[in-house]
């Protein structure tokens, strides 16, 4: 609940050095608001996924505290990676937009990028969002990006999800409408949906599945 608290008095801030609505700046944000994200999201994970922590927090600590890389855009966030990296500290990091609260009108894509499909409404993509959200137990463990609905069949949706931290690959994954209702039916980083999305689907995307 604190965490949840320091992210809103976050954004609170940002809008009101701001002036008025959320800045849409394409511009690097400041070191000082970057460090402060890196330090939400760290302290979030190591309280909730204490042993899938693969770094040390005062190598990390040390390793923030000076000249942040220049970094990138992209969907996921702004996407910082270290080039020389000690053992114990982050090979990379992206800090979510809501954290940030700068929302740029141009990005680089994230990886497994789908130019097949068409673009996911947003209110559709925020409940593929919430699915997987829920299903990591945390709004800061990964982005749910680039969700495409399949033009074979409008009944599935692909998306990808990209971690925040450096702690597991990243994946994919497909949506299903049942009902009425989007429900994810596979999720992974290899063979995905291979039992259960439409061959068509699969091909339409890129994929492919072993031989039975």
């Amino acid at each position: 609940m604190k965490l949840a608290k320091y992210a809103i008095a976050l954004l609170a801030s940002a809008l009101i050095l701001t002036g008025c609505g959320l800045p849409t700046g394409n511009e690097r944000p400041q070191d000082s608001k970057m460090r402060d994200g890196i330090k939400l999201l760290i302290t979030q994970f190591e309280s909730k996924y204490p042993k899938l922590v693969n770094w040390e927090s005062k190598k990390v600590r040390a390793q923030i505290s000076k000249r942040l890389p220049d970094g990138m855009a992209t969907e996921s966030g702004w996407t910082l990676k270290w080039p020389d990296y000690a053992e114990g500290e982050l090979s990379s990091v992206v800090i979510p937009w809501v954290i940030l609260a700068q929302y740029p009108t141009k990005f680089a894509p994230d990886i497994n990028n789908y130019n097949e499909g068409m673009p996911v409404p947003a209110g559709v993509a925020a409940q593929i969002t919430k699915l997987k959200q829920d299903e990591f137990g945390s709004n800061f463990f990964a982005s749910v990006v680039n969700q495409r609905i399949s033009t074979v069949d409008r009944k599935w949706i692909v998306f990808t999800t990209v971690p925040y931290l450096p702690v597991t690959d990243p994946a994919y994954g497909f949506a299903k409408s049942v009902n009425g209702k989007w429900e994810v039916v596979d999720f992974g980083t290899a063979t995905v949906g291979c039992s259960v999305v439409p061959t068509a689907v699969q091909s339409e995307f890129g994929f492919t599945c072993p031989p039975k």
